[in-house]
């Protein structure tokens, strides 16, 4: 029964353990995001030992605030997460793991990021109406499509938006410079919320026209084809090793 109140709340771009989504969806969102909206700046950020590292007292908050408000069900999982290790003692943090709670429960945790991120510029409230009215089939119909253009010109938002699967997550930005300024809120946002540290050697800014940016077993590279740049996309190295090995097994 968790599920159906979770589900209700995740954000609509988070796309790990969830019905009818997978990593074809992510990764599909990925491409439209370079492809259709221009964004040619990734943020990529590792989180150190994500499982490893959960908080608990932050958690059982979050799924207080979610509508997990049943305590005997909260003490259950408070006592889950507190389940002694053999040859480890009882910890102190972190989700068990391959626990069948471990999946949901990590999406809880970074579902407060997902809306975070998405708050800074996609789900933004404005106070101005920047509608305006289009002709279309001989009809007068409202255009919203102003809404983002008039933000960049008029404010110092940041355009972004957010990618994750799993504690895998992109973030799509217009510049450089915007680029480097999400990369540190976002490290500092992490450690402070939640307590959570990033890996300085994986986590970087990547401009999709120079480098590959690597995301669920595929690399992408925008490349320009004509007068336009579209993104290219293959497998990564480590993916075609693993297809080769079980090709080769499903041979013998």
């Amino acid at each position: 029964m968790l599920e159906p109140i979770c589900e209700a709340k995740f954000h609509n771009h988070s796309y790990n353990f969830r019905p009818n989504r997978g990593t074809l969806h992510a990764y599909s969102r990925a491409v439209t995001l370079a492809n259709i909206n221009k964004l040619h700046y990734v943020v990529d950020i590792d989180i150190k030992g994500f499982f490893d590292n959960v908080n608990h007292g932050k958690l059982l908050k979050q799924m207080w605030s979610m509508g997990i408000q049943d305590k005997k069900v909260l003490s259950i999982i408070s006592k889950l997460l507190k389940a002694e290790i053999v040859g480890v003692g009882t910890p102190n943090k972190g989700t068990p793991q391959g626990g069948i709670l471990s999946p949901l429960l990590s999406n809880i945790v970074l579902n407060e990021l997902d809306w975070w991120i998405s708050n800074q510029w996609e789900m933004f409230e404005i106070q101005k109406n920047y509608e305006r009215k289009r002709i279309i089939g001989g009809k007068v119909r409202l255009d919203r499509s102003v809404k983002y253009s008039t933000l960049k010109r008029a404010t110092s938002l940041k355009e972004m938006f957010i990618v994750r699967y799993a504690d895998d997550f992109k973030i799509f930005c217009r510049d450089h410079k915007s680029a480097f300024k999400i990369f540190e809120g976002v490290k500092k946002w992490l450690k402070e919320r939640l307590h959570l540290d990033i890996s300085k050697e994986k986590s970087k800014v990547i401009n999709l026209r120079k480098n590959f940016s690597e995301f669920l077993g595929f690399k992408m590279k925008v490349a320009r084809n004509k007068k336009k740049h579209t993104v290219k996309s293959f497998m990564t190295n480590k993916a075609k090793k693993n297809a080769s090995s079980k090709i080769k097994e499903n041979i013998k």
